[in-house]
């Protein structure tokens, strides 16, 4: 009477554990073919960009995806953030004063400048991965107020003077920023 009582109850457990190994199996199949079929149409995107860039045609943005993976997958996560330090860097690189005034140092002048490429970079990427529409316009129009204000901010500032050769420098530089975030972001993979 014990032992069938025990087969019984050991049956019921290996028949629990059966199916749980069925469920994990299962669900573990059906992730396997999602993602099969993402990457596929992943490869079928970049294939269709690839055609339109050949053909002389704006090729077509990555497709907006409902899936919270899908969206941590696109290209720029942390361009965001990298802009913010962007800006702050551009603000502090502009508050400092130059050890004498009057006078333009060409490091400082084209590390300056430097930081108006990678504003350009990394606000391009951000807006692209947001879905804004112009994203480079958007970028530009940002970067010419950014100037603008920090251009502004150095008049009240005293023993600061307008630097020529950055303003020269940041004009391209945020320009090529922009169109180089462009760039990255349609040509990633995935």
């Amino acid at each position: 009477m014990m032992n069938r009582q025990l087969r019984r109850a050991q049956k019921k457990q290996d028949e629990k554990v059966d199916k749980e190994r069925q469920k994990r199996k299962d669900k573990r199949t059906a992730k396997v073919s999602s993602l099969r079929e993402r990457r596929a149409k992943r490869r079928q995107e970049s294939l269709e960009r690839a055609e339109a860039r050949k053909r002389g045609e704006e090729p077509k943005a990555i497709t907006a995806d409902a899936s919270p993976a899908a969206r941590r997958k696109r290209p720029g996560r942390f361009s965001g953030a990298l802009m913010m330090a962007t800006v702050f860097f551009i603000v502090l690189q502009s508050a400092v004063p130059p050890e004498q005034p009057g006078e333009v140092d060409v490091l400082r002048s084209v590390t300056s400048a430097g930081f108006y490429l990678l504003f350009g970079y990394f606000s391009t990427l951000w807006l692209m991965r947001r879905d804004t529409p112009k994203p480079i316009m958007m970028t530009l129009i940002t970067g010419a107020m950014l100037t603008l204000g920090v251009e502004i901010a150095k008049y009240f500032q005293p023993g600061m003077v307008t630097d020529p050769l950055m303003l020269a420098l940041a004009v391209p530089g945020l320009v090529a920023g922009a169109f180089l975030g462009r760039l990255v972001y349609l040509n990633s993979p995935g």
